[in-house]
């Protein structure tokens, strides 16, 4: 089912499959609290804000959504997807920028979108169209102040990476990217629900960052799915996100994708935290986990160089 983008709003959750999702962030947070007592507080002003609907979502504008739709779908047309993207002036003229930048250039300016999107080719494209589209929609979110630039980047670095996995794995070919792009989509729940935390009590008091990350550990992927469901992606989609921190938990089409989101995001935090410099050097755990997916260590060492150039690349361009 589509949702128009304007029923989703700041307001609420939506009423179009979200609910699922919603009672999975309320478990979480119920689970956390029964673990840790003095965690109790904020996870009960979390359950109230998820039941009585009061937490700000990331919204996207209505060119937006039907963007993102349209480069989810295993065939683009580019008729249609330029169409799409003429439908917000700004988008385009970004879009125009890309393809006429020294990274695509060719002999000539590019006239129009549609001629864009054909110097960039389908996947190129894909990938531009989704990050100019969604880059505003992530780093202007309430709550993540000065955690945007690495938030985003570490987005970046787990599309590029999950992409290249899934690249072989049916039905998941060409969603790699935007569903790496879109895994931690909860964190940006959670941080604006922290930033208006000290609004809503009478002492004003704000949580520590270790009860921030507690939060995020216990709800990030059922309030991502959350989001996603109200955007009106499909259910197999949104499992995945719901699940890609556990993906042997996960069912169905959903966990081929739950388990490439989670290497993606795992070979996203080793580059970040420093990646080997061969692929001899890469450890245990990421090499067992390559296996599941028919991936050796020098196809992972590809992937994580490839994630890094392409890291460069979209910065410089989106």
């Amino acid at each position: 089912m589509s949702v128009e983008a304007t029923e989703i709003g700041d307001e609420g959750l939506g009423s179009h499959g979200s609910e699922r999702y919603a009672e999975a962030a309320i478990a979480g947070v119920r689970a956390l609290a029964a673990s840790d007592a003095s965690q109790g507080r904020w996870a009960t002003l979390l359950e109230r804000a998820i039941k009585r609907k009061r937490l700000r979502l990331p919204s996207l504008s209505p060119t937006t959504h039907r963007v993102v739709r349209l480069i989810g779908q295993a065939h683009v047309d580019l008729d249609e997807l330029a169409q799409a993207v003429n439908g917000d002036p700004v988008l385009a003229t970004r879009i125009m920028g890309v393809a006429n930048s020294p990274y695509f250039r060719g002999a000539s300016e590019v006239p129009n979108v549609r001629e864009a999107l054909m110097r960039m080719g389908v996947r190129e494209a894909r990938t531009l169209v989704v990050v100019v589209a969604l880059r505003s929609t992530l780093l202007r979110s309430p709550g993540l102040g000065e955690a945007a630039q690495k938030m985003w980047r570490h987005s970046l670095l787990t599309a590029s990476a999950t992409q290249e996995i899934a690249s072989e794995i049916p039905p998941w070919e060409t969603a790699g990217f935007l569903a790496g792009l879109l895994h931690d989509l909860g964190q940006l729940v959670v941080l604006a629900f922290v930033a208006e935390l000290p609004v809503w009590q009478a002492d004003g008091a704000s949580l520590s960052a270790s009860t921030v990350g507690s939060i995020l550990d216990a709800t990030g992927a059922s309030l991502g799915a959350m989001v996603l469901a109200s955007w009106g992606f499909s259910e197999a989609l949104c499992d995945a996100v719901l699940g890609h921190h556990a993906p042997d938990e996960v069912e169905g089409d959903a966990a081929l994708l739950a388990e490439a989101m989670n290497l993606g995001h795992t070979i996203a935090h080793r580059v970040e935290d420093g990646f080997p410099e061969t692929a001899q050097g890469l450890d245990g755990d990421l090499v067992a986990r390559g296996k599941r997916l028919g991936l050796d260590r020098v196809r992972l060492f590809d992937i994580a160089e490839e994630a890094q150039a392409n890291l460069e690349a979209l910065s410089k361009l989106s």
